[in-house]
């Protein structure tokens, strides 16, 4: 081919691509950018809020030994059902009962003595007021009316202190017969043993006030369950006494069990201190309405617990609400746009963040006016994305409430989610009418 044909076919190529690329601007120029886009439904809304855990036992009791012994008989296994009273654990006596048996002799000793020291009071009592008598009618000497009285006071503070050692020794013997006692460890309730960690021939750490001691076994009242989640800090606020909540089982995917929250905890649970992964988590309980034979305590669940609903709200889906900033002239504008000014709740919903350049200028920077951070929705009028105020209440998943600002007629703009972050109000756009919304990424 000759280099005159080449360079003909080279300039054709050319020149149909540059056909090809001003028409297209042309046609984006009279119909716009192109949105995705959804009517305005009515719809029934619930607020959940999620969070995971595990099963337990509402009631369950941990077993600990209060002395320290061996353990030299096991009468009960794990998963055995217990009433209450009933023996658990058997622990070694030998120690324990010669420690009472020495406290008993103590004991005996002490009482003989107190029983002498009273006597010897008691006489010396005698002979003091006898000694008084006569020295009153100066029928005796005063030094021997002061040898009676002094004692008399010596043998009575001796038989307050041997009383007081005789008090002192029956606490010990008491006590001694105490922790004998406690030997036998039995069941503080009827249930089902859950958790076993003993065997015989081990040493049962006491657990006292300075140790914890260990869990030799659970005792659990397998009768009701309840689930204890972790829920997130800026969602606690929402959850209530009394509200209803949708509890699924890892181990029963296809059941949905009914549940209420019984307890909520006071004090934050901080975890991953100066860490990236640090949280602030606050104690839930779930308690189960109905129970499943098959349910074991330590089971994984997520519970969905409902704290609001809206019957008949509008709504939009939740990523078409934006973020804008706005002076006042601007707001102004953007509010005479709002066709519904009725009241309803408010909550923030960022679904699409603002570039630094929207960013609201500081008051007198570069001559600027003082902008203000709007929430709002594009909503297409007359083939234009006109940005309009809205106030916001409940969401699920996928939805949220408008409560003032748009009304069941308006179509509003629900992506792509790149184009939502700088789209501008009465931009020209063409759209596709979503039945359900897309991402958009």
């Amino acid at each position: 081919m000759s280099k005159g044909k080449k360079r003909l076919l080279i300039g054709g190529g050319i020149i149909v691509v540059a056909v090809i690329v001003i028409a297209n601007l042309i046609g984006s120029g009279k119909n716009g950018l192109h949105v995705q886009a959804q009517q305005v439904e009515m719809l029934d809304i619930t607020e959940e809020v999620s969070a995971s855990g595990y099963i337990q036992p509402e009631t369950r009791v941990n077993i600990t030994s209060e002395v320290t012994a061996e353990i030299i008989g096991l009468p009960v296994k794990e998963g055995q059902t217990v009433t209450k009273s009933e023996l658990l654990i058997q622990l070694d006596t030998v120690q324990l009962q010669k420690d009472v048996d020495q406290l008993r002799y103590s004991l005996e000793e002490m009482e003989a003595r107190t029983s002498a020291a009273r006597a010897s009071y008691e006489q010396a009592e005698q002979e003091f007021n006898r000694q008084k008598k006569l020295y009153e009618r100066a029928l005796t000497s005063e030094t021997v009316y002061e040898n009676a009285e002094y004692s008399y006071l010596n043998y009575k503070y001796s038989h307050e202190a041997t009383k007081s050692q005789t008090q002192q020794t029956r606490a010990m013997y008491e006590k001694a017969l105490d922790n004998l006692s406690k030997t036998r460890i039995v069941a503080p309730m009827s249930g089902v043993v859950t958790y076993m960690d003993a065997e015989i021939g081990e040493i049962a750490p006491a657990q006292t006030g300075f140790t914890q001691g260990k869990n030799l076994m659970t005792i659990s009242n397998l009768a009701r369950f309840e689930v204890e989640v972790d829920v997130d800090e800026t969602e606690i606020n929402k959850v209530r006494y009394g509200h209803e909540a949708k509890i699924e089982v890892d181990a029963f995917p296809d059941t949905v069990f009914q549940g209420e929250v019984v307890e909520i905890g006071n004090t934050a649970m901080i975890s991953g201190v100066g860490t990236t992964e640090q949280s602030t988590n606050f104690k839930v309980k779930v308690l189960f309405k109905d129970t499943d034979v098959h349910i074991r305590p330590g089971m994984s669940a997520t519970v969905d617990i409902i704290t609001n609903t809206r019957v008949d709200a509008c709504a939009v889906p939740y990523g078409a609400i934006v973020m804008r900033s706005l002076d006042p002239d601007s707001l102004a504008r953007a509010d005479n746009n709002k066709t519904d000014s009725s009241e309803g709740l408010v909550q923030t919903a960022h679904a699409a963040e603002l570039d630094d350049d929207t960013l609201p200028a500081k008051n007198g920077s570069n001559g600027d006016k003082e902008k203000k951070e709007i929430k709002g929705i594009f909503v297409i009028r007359d083939d234009q994305a006109v940005f309009v105020p809205v106030e916001t209440g409940i969401a699920d998943q996928k939805n949220i409430e408008v409560v003032s600002g748009i009304t069941g007629d308006d179509i509003v703009v629900t992506g792509p989610f790149r184009m939502l972050r700088t789209l501008k109000s009465g931009t020209s756009v063409s759209f596709d009418l979503d039945t359900e919304q897309e991402s958009g990424f």
